[in-house]
């Protein structure tokens, strides 16, 4: 793992028996779980920023006590410096920054929250980079890994892009393809894109930074990927079963897909499509200890969920002595 306050990756090339070594530097901007993962994985890399930026601290849990974002806290913990900064587009902040990590070749951005100034999108000597988790232009936006599961994708993936004014419009400097696992959940799908992104953010900047690549535009049909909103959480038993079944991959483990089995308030944390369960609606089918609910064009095998006030349970476990009921979208 990196140490001190952060060092230039180097970047050694051969140039006829002697190795030529030089160092680019590059500023790390993130908030939540996928960026935490992303800056794990570039210092396991011994790829550490010269300085990191994140959200401030914010309330959380019963006490609503102020912690730090995981970003934060890696970057203590590995001597980084760091800013927990609620305006990082004013100027009094940026120069703050310039003075004590320099300007750096790049800045890396990923799962941050905030749109950055034109000052910031100038400020590397190099490009401003983005890691993004959909294939531009495809799922454009905040919440590209729960939209493609919402819609059944098969495939996802990656893109490096340099940043523009626009929101996810830029120039691709470098795209991965990713299979989408069956009944894979939004987490899941998260926690095995993240350090991908790293090693992809990191082959982008070396590759820039020799010389050996020329980002592209994007081509075809944009699409978008808007944040989750409250309502889109309760479950509809009369849309299809297929689709259901999607959004309770896409939404799990947090902020997860909810409902009623009738005055039982749960959430849903994986699900599976049954094309052969028969009944209204959702109908609630215990079967060989196995949990369906009907909807259109099939059923909705339940997996795994959470009642409320409980622990996540198998589908198995919570079925135990329990009769057949009716699961309802809302209160």
């Amino acid at each position: 793992m990196a140490e001190g306050k952060g060092k230039a990756f180097e970047l050694e090339e051969e140039k006829g028996s002697e190795p030529l070594k030089r160092a680019f530097s590059f500023i790390f901007l993130g908030t939540g779980e996928f960026a935490a993962k992303v800056l794990a994985r570039l210092l396991e890399l011994g790829a550490s920023p010269s300085f990191v930026i994140t959200s401030p601290d914010r309330p959380k849990g019963r006490g609503l006590k102020l912690l730090p974002t995981k970003v934060k806290r890696i970057a203590m913990t590995s001597g980084l410096p760091c800013a927990a900064e609620p305006k990082p587009n004013e100027d009094a902040f940026i120069d703050g920054v310039l003075e004590k990590a320099g300007r750096p070749d790049f800045i890396l951005v990923s799962d941050y929250g905030f749109i950055l100034s034109k000052r910031w999108l100038s400020l590397p000597k190099i490009a401003p980079l983005n890691i993004h988790p959909s294939l531009l232009p495809k799922y454009r936006g905040a919440a590209p890994i729960e939209r493609c599961l919402m819609n059944c994708e098969r495939e996802t993936g990656l893109t490096i892009m340099v940043m523009d004014e626009g929101v996810d419009t830029g120039p691709i400097v470098l795209q991965e393809r990713v299979r989408i696992k069956r009944n894979e959940t939004g987490g899941e799908l998260r926690e095995r894109l993240a350090p991908m992104g790293a090693e992809l953010a990191l082959s982008a900047m070396r590759e820039l930074f020799g010389g050996k690549a020329k980002p592209r535009s994007q081509i075809g049909e944009p699409s978008y990927a808007p944040k989750i909103k409250k309502e889109e959480l309760w479950i509809d038993w009369k849309g299809r079963a297929k689709d259901i079944a999607c959004k309770v991959n896409a939404l799990s483990p947090s902020p997860g897909a909810r409902t009623y089995f009738d005055s039982l308030y749960v959430k849903l944390l994986r699900a599976s499509y049954v094309r052969d369960v028969k009944g209204d609606p959702g109908e609630i089918i215990i079967a060989r200890k196995r949990l369906f609910v009907a909807a259109a064009r099939g059923g909705v095998e339940i997996l795994e969920l959470q009642p409320a006030s409980g622990k996540p349970l198998k589908a198995s476990a919570f079925v135990q002595g329990r009769r057949p009921a009716r699961a309802r979208s809302g209160p």
